[in-house]
């Protein structure tokens, strides 16, 4: 249930990263900056999931926290995980209400 869950996730924020260049290509700001604030959000809630599900933890692209990592450092992808998405939904929040 949660792969599947993780699926979905990772897909949203593949159509929010498409969203987001398309609008700035079309110069549309207000939504371009909504899908990339949605992009961050679902892909910090998929480093939340990869943790759950004890996957590798890919922070960037040259960056990766393997699934056999010592317990602190995958708990560290996971702060970075949370953080992000709680960062994002706040200024989400914040963009939407103006």
């Amino acid at each position: 249930m949660i792969k599947k869950f993780k699926s979905v996730i990772f897909a949203l924020a593949l159509l929010c990263i498409v969203l987001f260049f398309t609008f700035h290509y079309l110069d549309k700001n207000y939504e371009s900056l909504v899908s990339i604030y949605l992009f961050l959000t679902f892909w910090g809630l998929d480093k939340c999931l990869a943790w759950q599900l004890g996957e590798k933890i890919g922070i960037a692209s040259m960056l990766a926290i393997p699934s056999d990592a010592h317990k602190n450092i995958r708990l560290l992808g996971l702060l970075i995980g949370f953080f992000l998405t709680f960062y994002i939904i706040n200024h989400l929040i914040a963009q939407i209400s103006t």
